[in-house]
């Protein structure tokens, strides 16, 4: 029995001694180091890619505002051209009028001072002192009429010029005078920056230059049946259709209404090929309420279509060839 005991005891020495395969303790110590090697590795390149989405972000940012300044760089170069020469513009004239027609009405009742004073505010600049327009000391004024003569840019400032006529105290002679009034434009609306100043009227009246025409003409084209049939078929539905209706046989349609009808079609000339033709013609035509006569000079663009043409540009001019 002591025997037994003493190797079932031995055994458990050994067995307790002898290592446990089950735990594979260096394969997992070597593990884990790559685990954390590749975690470490991961979290650079994510690092990086982090790094490299906000430059390229950075970069579209500036790319973006470098195009959003070019644009606006265009639009003021735009703006400033077009208030470069004389344009007419409804709204703007509405406008001046009504400011003219409150600054040359005067009265000697306070009461009308004031309504007068209250009226100009809508127009000027709100940091523009009602003191400097309210002239207690002037004279009676009374507005009769303007009329727009230019606009103009000066010094980046938009200049609306006008020749305005009054009269002053109980004199019925009409004062006419030239004044500029600087303004200001957005949106469709308008302010006064500056009170109107005099000026004198400007000689609009020269040779400044000559219209970019081409004297050639093909004789046999300006003179063929269909060329001839066409020219006189668009004139007369120009001047008695709706602009909608010229819409399948031009395009940028227009059209007169009935309001007139062709009396006289001369002077056809062309130039350019079959494929791309310019048509230039004098074209005479009757108002049908007056019954009086003006003359147009017509130039058109036209491509063949079918049998016939199509109109790819309409000017009022014998000029300017659009090729």
């Amino acid at each position: 029995m002591f025997d037994k005991l003493k190797s079932i005891k031995k055994g458990y020495v050994k067995s307790r001694d002898k290592p446990d395969q089950s735990l594979p303790y260096a394969k997992v110590q070597k593990r884990g180091k790559w685990i954390r090697r590749f975690v470490k590795i991961a979290l650079v390149l994510v690092g990086l890619s982090g790094a490299v989405a906000f430059i390229k972000a950075s970069n579209v940012s500036q790319t973006n505002h470098k195009l959003i300044a070019k644009m606006k760089t265009y639009d003021d170069k735009l703006e400033k051209a077009s208030m470069g020469q004389s344009v007419y513009s409804p709204s703007l004239n509405r406008y001046a009028q009504g400011f003219f027609q409150t600054y040359f009405t005067q009265s000697d009742n306070d009461d009308d001072k004031q309504k007068r004073l209250k009226a100009l505010k809508k127009y000027f600049a709100t940091n523009i002192s009602s003191t400097i327009y309210d002239n207690q000391d002037s004279q009676k004024e009374t507005y009769v009429g303007s009329r727009l003569l230019n606009t103009f840019t000066k010094n980046d400032v938009k200049i609306a010029q006008y020749q305005v006529g009054y009269t002053v105290g109980n004199d019925k002679n009409t004062i006419i005078r030239v004044f500029n009034l600087p303004f200001a434009q957005k949106a469709g609306q308008y302010t006064v920056l500056a009170l109107p100043y005099a000026t004198t009227e400007q000689d609009i009246v020269g040779h400044v230059g000559k219209i970019d025409q081409d004297e050639s003409n093909n004789a046999d084209l300006a003179s063929s049946d269909k060329v001839q049939a066409f020219v006189k078929a668009f004139s007369e539905k120009y001047v008695s259709s709706k602009a909608t209706d010229m819409s399948l046989i031009m395009k940028e349609p227009e059209g007169l209404e009935g309001q007139y009808a062709v009396k006289s079609i001369d002077q056809i000339n062309v130039s350019g090929s079959k494929n791309s033709m310019n048509i230039k013609y004098l074209l005479t035509l009757t108002d049908t309420e007056t019954k009086l006569e003006h003359s147009e000079q017509i130039t058109l663009t036209v491509s063949p279509k079918g049998s016939t043409y199509y109109v790819v540009k309409m000017i009022h001019t014998q000029g300017g060839l659009l090729n």
